[in-house]
């Protein structure tokens, strides 16, 4: 074995530059969304199954696996690679005759290409060579043809069919489906009808599809169609649906039933197995419990089901005994790798305490490609401005199989650890030890500071069972102190509400653990007026969980989001609104942002701030507009992790540090979001004080005259500036010194009438990121009164008039209202709004 080299990365979350490229993802889609890449397109190197297909013969399962396809015998669990090459592969499909497996084969997030391999021979090609997305092929009951989705040409998924012979086509393709455009764009899917999912009928005549053809929530209804072109303009419906991409129809052997997976029109929050008559009719629930099912496939004989369980976490291969009901679970018991392979076995620990810790780990192997630690549930993370990464979470110690030659691991923790790279060769057969320490630069938590995220989900339909435990392991894994999982609706379902406890505290998973805080909330979601976070609930949940749905029994633009922060305060809880203003330009100038309806909220007492969920500019656009009439606005980070998702940002990419002195309890965190004693960091560590007190706090004079103002910084990535904003304007550029990484300034300025002060500090970008990636850190102002004076600004208060205006046209519009009491009582509380911001201009002119 060679010599371990290390060497310290010089990056904030992010792994090293040689490992990054740019590039978009999927670029001939028309419609790109993190839901279509978590729960459909994404192609991942899990290292447990998923996707299975039986053989003809019953005896053998494929699945993917490592990113390869695999076949694993039922009877001894043993797994055999069939494929690989530097794509990931997933989705086989047995030929009726035994002889082929055909699946689809992912470029990294470039485009997925059909591609076919040999079971005996083990040769593989592709079946096709475009930048296009082909996905759900499935051989027809004769093995003539294959039936698939295509964005090819125009970038939309619709169904077609091509006769093959041999392991090659024969042919052309038959269109079945047509692009279709609903008439407005879809929350999450947009205009374009997508065309998804066929399974073939016995007689190989017919398919079984899902569609969201006149469907306005969900990937669709399931429907049955001729095989033949234009076939999808003769379909019979035969369930509603609302399932996100999960349904996967399978028909049995007979043609008289589909097994699918479903949410059951959102009755459930978990997906569960269903059968239903393939003429349509009532379904019938054929799994339970707290954990979802996916990929059902049946057996040769109909006797068994194949499908994907996330009982024990991590999705696993599981068979459903059809007459009978046992389930057993079908272990990997041994691996035999087309290519030479061995083990690392890789140790973290903290440099601080000298013991085991958690850590976020990517790999690169001498094959290019990503290897995940056995038994883990990888991720692909998704990065602000730059192309997505696999990684994956362990704690003190994982193992990993990998190709032999040269392997490279970059362990890394959060934002006050410097990360580090590995490289060693794997040999084949023999196992590996690396052993890391992650020393920390600086220690915020002995300063009084923490850090949390006020935006994370647990669970939101993805393909993992995360756990309030687990969830703790992610946030230790990026030095993350509390966790604000919010509890929220998708679609008509409510993910994770038996998690609530009353009293809207700590919850009771993390009680007896004195360095993480676990508390549960809720993300109220109304499209129209923008998401928002509920931290401290005492009672009850805020329901319904949203407004503005079109297709449901809320449509309306009532209740506003100020009548709801109105009825969540009452209960105690901190209030506000969750991913704000992305991007770098002036929300007013476009549609208004994420936060349409933050202005109104701000006026009238009922929001106590919004997020940043990713760097921004035009947030602090909003920010500052709100503190030139001292509007008391709290500044906080949540990056909105769907953590049991495939494809998600990270827990912790971005957050909120908060001033909890010795005050470390779920009620400190809760009051400090109130208060305003915060700063937001995607990176950079701040200390910022004006005569001793920091942000969200004031300093009062008597008198004008001199202050002492203290800055210090700390930054994994060099710094970019780093800059003192007063009273609406850039104030002063702070010197960054040689190396950029570190600032240490302290001085006495005169100050001569009321003003605030905030310290926003920008890295530079990271490797290949482009204008949009940079470490960003915000802080809430630090207020110096001078005797009576006010902070005000008329200009910053016409702003926000205009903003209403613009605001109350939009809502004129809406489609949904129910009645005009419901409408007058909206635009009564923007005039109520309008009035502050008046009286805010009027007395800018006195001061």
């Amino acid at each position: 074995m060679k010599k371990l080299v290390s060497s310290l990365l010089f990056v904030l979350l992010l792994p090293v530059p040689s490992l990054w490229a740019q590039s978009g993802e999927y670029a001939t889609l028309k419609l790109r969304s993190n839901y279509m890449s978590s729960y459909y397109l994404a192609h991942m190197p899990n290292p447990t199954p998923w996707a299975p297909s039986w053989s003809p013969d019953g005896k053998w399962i494929a699945v993917s696996m490592f990113g390869s396809i695999w076949k694993v015998e039922v009877a001894s669990g043993v797994a055999v690679e069939l494929t690989h090459d530097a794509k990931y592969h997933s989705n086989p499909d047995w030929s009726p005759d035994g002889k082929w497996i055909i699946y689809s084969a992912d470029d990294d997030a470039r485009n997925i290409q059909l591609a076919i391999v040999n079971v005996e021979t083990g040769r593989s090609h592709e079946l096709t060579y475009d930048g296009h997305v082909y996905m759900d092929p499935a051989f027809s009951p004769d093995g003539r043809r294959v039936a698939y989705t295509a964005t090819n040409p125009n970038g939309t998924f619709n169904l077609f069919t091509r006769p093959i012979r041999n392991g090659d086509w024969t042919g052309p393709a038959v269109a079945l489906s047509s692009d279709n455009r609903f008439h407005n764009s879809r929350l999450y899917f947009g205009e374009w009808d997508i065309h998804i999912q066929p399974a073939w009928m016995p007689d190989g005549k017919e398919l079984i599809v899902v569609s969201n053809r006149d469907v306005p929530l969900g990937s669709g209804d399931v429907w049955r169609i001729p095989a033949e072109a234009g076939g999808f303009d003769r379909r019979t419906r035969i369930r509603r649906e609302q399932t996100l991409y999960r349904t996967h129809p399978d028909v049995s052997m007979d043609g008289k039933r589909i097994i699918y997976a479903s949410t059951s029109g959102s009755a459930d929050q978990f997906v569960h197995l269903y059968v239903l008559p393939t003429s349509g009719g009532q379904p019938y629930k054929m799994t339970f419990g707290e954990h979802d099912h996916f990929k059902p496939r049946w057996s040769p004989d109909g006797e068994w089901i194949a499908f994907i369980s996330n009982e024990e976490g991590v999705p696993q291969l599981w068979l459903l005994e059809t007459y009978g009901g046992a389930q057993r679970k079908v272990e990997i018991t041994e691996r035999r790798w087309r290519r030479p392979v061995g083990k690392v076995r890789l140790k973290v620990t903290d440099g601080r305490s000298g013991k085991p810790t958690a850590a976020r780990v990517i790999t690169k192997a001498s094959d290019g490609k990503f290897y995940a630690g056995l038994e883990t549930f990888p991720i692909t993370a998704r990065f602000q401005g730059l192309r997505n990464q696999n990684i994956f979470y362990m704690e003190g110690e994982s193992v990993i199989e990998a190709p032999e030659g040269r392997f490279r691991i970059e362990v890394a923790k959060g934002f006050e650890y410097m990360p580090v790279t590995h490289e060693i060769d794997i040999e084949e057969g023999q196992t590996a030890v690396v052993d890391i320490t992650l020393e920390p630069f600086v220690d915020v938590g002995a300063k009084g500071w923490y850090s949390g995220t006020t935006h994370t989900h647990m669970n939101y339909g993805g393909s993992a069972r995360i756990t309030p435990e687990y969830l703790m392991v992610t946030a230790r894994a990026q030095d993350l102190d509390i966790i604000s999982a919010l509890i929220a609706n998708k679609d008509n379902r409510i993910l994770d509400w038996q998690y609530f406890e009353q009293g809207g505290g700590e919850h009771s998973s993390s009680k007896g653990n004195p360095a993480q805080i676990v508390v549960f909330g809720e993300e109220y979601r109304p499209p129209f007026w923008g998401h928002t976070y509920f931290i401290g609930l005492d009672d009850h949940f805020i329901s319904p969980f949203l407004t503005g749905y079109e297709g449901t029994g809320v449509e309306s633009l009532y209740p506003t989001n100020t009548d709801m922060f109105r009825k969540a305060q009452v209960q105690g809880a901190a209030v506000g609104y969750v991913h704000a203003y992305g991007g770098h330009g002036d929300p007013l100038q476009g549609g208004l942002g994420g936060a349409k309806g933050f202005p109104v909220d701000m006026a009238l007492g009922t929001a106590d701030g919004f997020e940043w969920s990713s760097p921004s500019r035009g947030a602090v656009t909003v920010l500052h507009h709100s503190l030139n009439n001292d509007f008391r606005v709290t500044p906080v980070g949540g990056e909105d992790a769907l953590n049991d998702l495939r494809k998600h940002r990270p827990i912790g990419l971005i957050r909120t540090y908060v001033d909890l002195g010795e005050n470390f309890t779920a009620q400190g965190w809760i009051d400090a979001i109130k208060n305003g004693r915060t700063y937001v960091s995607s990176g950079p560590l701040v200390e910022f004080t004006v005569n001793g007190q920091g942000p969200g706090r004031d300093v009062k004079l008597d008198r004008g005259g001199e202050v002492a103002m203290s800055v210090k910084i700390w930054s994994i990535t060099p710094l970019r500036k780093a800059t003192l904003h007063s009273n609406g304007e850039a104030w002063r550029e702070l010197p960054l010194g040689a190396d950029r990484t570190r600032v240490d300034w302290a001085s006495s300025i005169s100050v001569s009438e009321s003003r605030w002060f905030t310290l926003i500090v920008e890295a530079d970008p990271y490797p290949d990121g482009g204008p949009d990636s940079f470490g960003q850190a915000v802080t809430n102002a630090v207020r110096v009164y001078v005797g009576d004076r006010k902070i005000r600004s008329r200009a910053s208060a016409e702003y926000f008039l205009r903003w209403i205006d613009k605001l109350e046209g939009m809502a004129e519009n809406w489609f949904g209202w129910r009645s005009e009491d419901e409408k007058k009582h909206v635009f009564a509380q923007f005039e109520e709004a309008r009035e502050v911001y008046r009286q805010r201009a009027r007395e800018a002119l006195e001061e």
